[in-house]
């Protein structure tokens, strides 16, 4: 029999219920030995509110042809949501249609489709059951309801479930302790908030729609003094990792995610047979006890096996951390896209990653004349960009180059279409494939094998992240040469805070160091970098952590002087250099980014507001020490003031 090929479309795929999913579909092919290759197109366009950035992500739906396809798996959002709350409603409809028209064997987890078999869990009854041990095992009779987004669909079933069992008891209308926000854990906070500003007081539980909402309200509640079980109990909903090692450990859902996926493969190849396969499968939960709802907890081992995991991860996180710091440093100087390729091979490793291809639209290497389409400064970029396609991928594409090992194995080999190309490179078991975009404007694409670690892996994100801005700031610096200084800030500047990136340092501040030297001007130097950074990503995920770079952006933003020079050195850390020589008012400057922080817009997104240790340096204009030497001056007193920040916690926490 030939090798039955699976296309996986999937979106909003950084949470533990999606890669969960997706691992189910890996194990039992592993398990049962089968001949299939599963292309996984992925999409993480729901995490960004804006709506170019978007289409860009969703685009990469269109790249496969389906007829090459023997059948299908969709793991997408709740498309009963309306349009405007769903950024890739439109792409994820297309598909569906796509997929319907072929007529081959087609399966949904978790949202069901028309026109295709579904598997997934039974929201309802889960809710009612977990809900019921509170009140008959643990006697509880107040309660506030944290649920998640209004219109979705599995907010609605578990409100439901709720809903009808409370009737039971008598004719309230209990609606008023219903609080629908997200599933993030800023639901749990601004839940708690909102009924304890209404009510003073709190109930004998919290019934939360996931573990994220969970967490949320339970950090808030530790805010105002409260500590669970003691004072009141908590449920979640999905059994995330972090549940089994928070303190307290979650009442949680299972929803025996490796068996959705199992039930995926075992559909298909019942079809592919000719055998009858059920439309619509439950998979059934399990209540898994813990200590937040005063139980003995059921995942002490569970437990012990992720913190060892844990461990393992941040034993390696240090080493890795090094080598993005060469690598991005390295990435700046690349002249070509092959020689990023170059770079980038030897972190397929560190990423377990077993080969990496990058196809490009022709046009990205095309000459353009710039004179008309830079005049206008920003808008210039814009009108470069635009010579790609906004909807699908052109058959002008090419191999850029192709990793395998550590090395670039091939480069600048035609690709018309993926299934052409794949006559020159083998078809591995398992293939991710990610847009490339600038915008909403399609560049090309990425394949890369070993799918299911990848999309587990604490690193994959920040690396690939890393190249995919090579690649941007490669194709900004090569159409922007000759331009006017305004637009080639644009190569200088970090995407993410709009501060200068390393290389904007570099350029901008050496000159800014070297008049006031040569004036006899003083001037100062503040290097600032997050205190528990690794604490928001490993614990509430990589777009948490961006949200806190976010909030310290926004607050170093407001108080610093307008010409100063602000940069972002990589990560979480920071340095301003401005025209200032009075320490109290530099100290007081300190402060002033410090209490600003909890302010701003993205800091009240997050569970808790971030800190900084920063350092300060004050140089006289009179010295013969380099800039280099006093941005390492400045970086020791941040990391001594870093040093007591930590001894500070330790010490609360005893």
């Amino acid at each position: 029999m030939s090798m039955k090929k699976i296309a996986v479309f999937l979106d909003n795929a950084s949470n533990h219920a999606i890669y969960s999913r997706i691992s189910g579909l890996f194990r039992t092919i592993y398990e049962m030995e089968q001949d299939i290759a599963i292309y996984l197109y992925r999409s993480r366009g729901t995490w960004k509110f804006d709506e170019e950035y978007n289409h860009g992500e969703y685009n990469i739906f269109s790249l496969p042809d389906l007829d090459e396809f023997d059948g299908f798996v969709v793991i997408f959002n709740d498309l009963s949501a309306e349009r405007s709350e769903f950024s890739g409603w439109r792409a994820c409809t297309e598909v569906i249609r796509r997929i319907r028209e072929t007529g081959k064997p087609a399966i949904s987890i978790g949202s069901k489709i028309e026109g295709m078999a579904h598997v997934g869990i039974d929201n309802y009854t889960s809710m009612l059951g977990i809900f019921k041990h509170m009140v008959e095992m643990h006697r509880c009779r107040s309660f506030w309801f944290m649920m998640g987004p209004e219109r979705h669909r599995e907010s609605q079933l578990r409100a439901q479930a709720i809903k009808k069992y409370l009737a039971g008891w008598d004719n309230r209308d209990y609606s008023e302790y219903f609080f629908f926000d997200s599933f993030n854990p800023s639901c749990g906070e601004n839940g708690f908030r909102y009924f304890y500003d209404k009510y003073g007081t709190i109930p004998d539980a919290i019934i939360c729609a996931n573990d994220h909402i969970a967490i949320g309200a339970c950090t808030e509640a530790a805010r105002h003094g409260f500590q669970c079980p003691r004072d009141y109990l908590l449920t979640g909903f999905d059994h995330i990792d972090i549940a089994s090692f928070h303190t307290p450990t979650l009442t949680t859902i299972d929803q025996n995610w490796s068996e959705l996926g199992k039930v995926c493969i075992d559909f298909l190849n019942a079809r592919w047979a000719g055998e009858e396969f059920p439309e619509s499968t439950v998979v059934y939960t399990k209540l898994i006890r813990g200590q937040s709802c005063g139980c003995v907890s059921d995942t002490s081992d569970e437990a012990a096996e992720l913190i060892n995991t844990f461990i393992r991860q941040n034993m390696e996180t240090e080493s890795f951390n090094r080598r993005l710091i060469r690598l991005e440093n390295d990435l700046m100087s690349c002249e070509s896209v092959r020689a990023i390729g170059e770079v980038f091979a030897p972190m397929l490793a560190y990423l377990h990653c077993d080969a990496l291809y990058l196809v490009l639209d022709r046009r990205f290497y095309s000459e353009r004349e710039q004179a008309g389409l830079l005049k206008d400064g920003i808008n210039g970029i814009q009108s470069l960009d635009s010579q790609f396609l906004r909807d699908g991928y052109p058959p002008e594409m090419m191999l850029a180059f192709g990793c395998e090992g550590d090395r670039v194995t091939m480069a600048d080999v035609p690709a018309d279409r993926l299934y052409e190309m794949e006559a020159s490179i083998p078809a591995p078991k398992d293939s991710l494939f990610l847009p490339v975009h600038f915008g909403d404007r399609a560049a090309g694409y990425m394949v890369l094998c070993h799918a299911e670690y990848l999309i587990r892996s604490p690193y994959f994100v920040r690396g690939i992240q890393m190249l995919l801005s090579a690649i941007e700031n490669f194709y900004i610096r090569n159409r922007l040469r000759g331009a006017n200084r305004l637009l080639s800030r644009a190569s200088i500047t970090d995407t993410m805070t709009g501060f200068y990136n390393r290389m904007g340092f570099r350029e901008v501040g050496e000159s800014f160091f070297r008049t006031r030297q040569n004036n006899g001007r003083g001037m100062a130097i503040l290097f600032a970098d997050m205190n528990g950074m690794k604490q928001y990503n490993d614990r509430y995920g990589h777009t948490c952590g961006d949200q806190a770079i976010l909030a310290v952006t926004q607050a170093i933003r407001r108080v610093s002087p307008p010409e100063s020079v602000v940069a972002r050195m990589g990560g979480d850390e920071f340095l301003i250099m401005l025209d200032e020589t009075d320490e109290e008012r530099l100290q007081q400057m300190i402060v002033d980014i410090r209490s600003e922080i909890p302010k701003t817009e993205a800091a009240g997104k997050l569970p808790y507001p971030p800190t900084m240790s920063i350092g300060l340096v004050i140089v006289d204009g009179q010295g013969d020490r380099s800039l280099d030497e006093y941005v390492k001056l400045s970086d020791e007193r941040m990391y001594e003031e870093k040093r007591m920040f930590k001894e500070r916690s330790r010490a609360d926490k005893a």
